[in-house]
């Protein structure tokens, strides 16, 4: 079994958080300090950590999130997974480089840019509603580590697309276990995303908020996609659509259970190792020093 220690990088978080013997290996939190300003550069945030964000996404939704984007190739055989070869290169070279599993990295670093776009995009506007101990600047979600990694490539034609409807997304959800809800939240995620030649697809390009949901459903979008579209205005979808993008709370509210629901598919909770101790201190580390560069108080 391995030895788990705790490793601290910072003497104010020291401060400010007690940390157990036994709590994540030391390697999470070496890669949390990498990945600091891996995923944010220049005040923006870059296509490497849209693409963390899409690739968690397409390593879990098959069925379960065992690293096989990575570990079969899947990244570099699958046309549909082409806009990800960068980031599964980087990710599988910090798997090897650091001694821990591809299944347990994608998800790691989805939740570190997820972080990045939260601290950037809301920490000045909205900081008082989200109300986190550690960072105002966005929600915090959980990572375990332990995952069973996979060499074995998922079958074909198991991930919706950009044309696929309303009533076939439901049962693709549906099938894993996901509820309207859910899906609506998790299509949130495309708050960030953008066309091939940059567009964005709301008209806060590169800023985690709620407005993409109103964007969508307006049609004022710069460019949507027809799925999302769909969702939007659809009978099935409509209600769900508009209760989860009806503030940035009500966003963050619904998105965050439905990330961690999706990053323990296919394994049990209770079989892993809680590592959330590591994005706490990375959520009170950056986000703090990022709001200090916006004039905030520091310290």
């Amino acid at each position: 079994m391995r030895q788990f220690v705790s490793y601290i990088l910072s003497a104010s978080f020291l401060a400010t958080l007690a940390v157990t013997q036994e709590s994540c290996s030391q390697e999470w939190w070496d890669l949390a300090s990498d990945f600091e300003e891996f995923f944010f550069r220049d005040e923006t945030c870059s296509g490497v950590a849209r693409a963390a964000i899409r690739l968690a996404f397409h390593d879990c939704f098959p069925g379960s999130c065992d690293g096989s984007m990575i570990n079969a190739d899947e990244c570099w055989d699958r046309e549909e997974n082409a806009q990800m070869a960068r980031i599964c290169s980087i990710l599988g070279e910090k798997a090897d480089e650091y001694g821990v599993g591809t299944a347990d990295i994608i998800q790691f670093a989805a939740g570190m840019s997820v972080l990045d776009f939260l601290f950037r995009s809301i920490a000045d506007r909205i900081e008082p509603a989200i109300g986190l101990a550690s960072c105002s600047g966005g929600p915090v979600t959980s990572f375990y580590s332990g995952r069973q990694d996979s060499f074995d490539a998922t079958p074909l034609g198991m991930m919706p697309n950009a044309t696929t409807d309303a009533i076939t997304m439901i049962d693709l959800f549906s099938s894993r276990n996901f509820s309207k809800t859910e899906l609506v939240a998790l299509t949130g995620a495309h708050t960030i995303a953008r066309q091939l030649d940059g567009t964005g697809m709301d008209n806060t390009a590169g800023e985690w908020d709620n407005s993409f949901y109103s964007d969508t459903s307006t049609n004022s979008a710069p460019r949507s996609v027809a799925a999302d579209t769909f969702l939007a205005q659809a009978g099935e979808t409509g209600e769900e659509w508009r209760t989860v993008g009806e503030t940035q709370q009500s966003f963050m509210d619904a998105f965050v259970p439905a990330m961690e629901k999706l990053s323990l598919m296919g394994s049990d909770k209770d079989d892993l190792f809680d590592c959330s101790d590591v994005v706490q201190w990375y959520a009170g580390n950056s986000g703090g020093r990022r709001r200090g560069r916006k004039g905030a108080p520091e310290g």
